[in-house]
């Protein structure tokens, strides 16, 4: 049982907010695994973060970061510090949105999408028009990152993601499939025989590949398409790189090369025909492991709008 003074010292503590540049200048440091960013951010010095949090941490008589002198993770977090990150961060969260009722104009007038480039302009934006035709006094603001950002920091409600499913600190709902398989256009499936080849002789062929996550495993790739389609393909595959998938379907649009194409972002191009599989589809086609989800802030108060927007993104595939 907690020793009766030692429950007053932490209750007293406890209600005397105090430290609070210091507990500011922790989240942000614990976000950003550095005090230089943490800096960045609250428009202070890097030795004002790093003499917030050791005066925290001498008030606090806990450790919160272990700092390493060289390596790529100089700044870790302690037992400690795991512990009280996430409820510290959530509490600058709410404060946040505590502060947003306090507006003249209400937080749910706006709701704010993060997307990629390319599901927002290739899916997301050609039917976003219908839901603002039913909801014409809710604004849609559509933040285009390919990287993992913040939600919390930035304000953004709802967001779409392309992976596996499994984001930390974030809810995932799935949203939708995909089918990957190779495409080109019908000038370079001409100039190269496709119809007529055999899909094992593409060391031959100028190829076309996306490495926007050339890491993960289960990000389409040429690899992947031969293991699901039981092709069989040379060890080494030579061709252009390219980390932006919109890059990589403009080049075979225009005759560069052959791509994998991922359905759910080149509809357009097939029912215009500047795209086509030079195969047979049905043998030459896999489901991505990859697919697409709703995904919004673990733990985040949602508003009525936002929850209707995103049943109306389910109701959209």
């Amino acid at each position: 049982m907690m020793d009766a003074s030692k429950k007053r010292f932490r209750t007293s503590k406890m209600n005397r907010i105090a430290h609070l540049n210091g507990i500011r200048a922790f989240e942000a440091a614990a976000r950003h695994y550095s005090f230089a960013g943490a800096a960045q951010e609250l428009n202070v010095t890097p030795a004002a973060v790093g003499q917030q949090v050791r005066q925290l941490e001498e008030w606090l008589n806990v450790r919160l970061f272990n700092r390493a002198t060289s390596g790529s993770s100089r700044l870790t977090l302690t037992e400690e510090g795991e512990r009280a990150f996430p409820d510290i961060h959530r509490g600058f969260d709410l404060i946040g949105r505590g502060l947003n009722h306090l507006f003249d104009e209400p937080e749910e007038d706006l709701i704010t999408v993060s997307a990629s480039p390319s599901i927002a302009s290739k899916w997301l934006l050609s039917r976003i028009n219908e839901y603002q035709t039913q909801h014409d006094d809710i604004d849609i603001l559509v933040e285009t990152n390919v990287s993992l950002v913040d939600y919390a920091e930035h304000g953004i409600d709802v967001g779409i993601r392309y992976g596996l499913g499994q984001w930390e600190g974030m809810c995932a709902q799935h949203l939708m499939f995909e089918e990957i398989f190779p495409v080109c256009s019908p000038e370079f499936a001409e100039k190269y025989g496709l119809g007529d080849m055999p899909p094992h002789l593409l060391s031959d062929i100028p190829l076309l590949h996306d490495h926007s996550v050339p890491s993960s495993s289960g990000y389409p790739s040429w690899q992947e398409w031969s293991d699901c389609v039981d092709v069989e393909l040379p060890k080494r595959l030579h061709g252009l790189k390219i980390n932006d998938f919109a890059s990589v379907t403009e080049l075979a649009r225009k005759g560069n090369g052959l791509a994998l194409g991922r359905s759910r972002l080149i509809e357009d191009e097939l029912k215009s025909g500047e795209l086509i599989c030079p195969f047979d589809m049905k043998k030459h086609q896999y489901r991505s492991r990859f697919c697409y989800f709703i995904v919004w802030k673990l733990n985040g108060e949602q508003s009525d709008q936002v929850d209707d927007f995103r049943h109306w993104l389910l109701s959209s595939t």
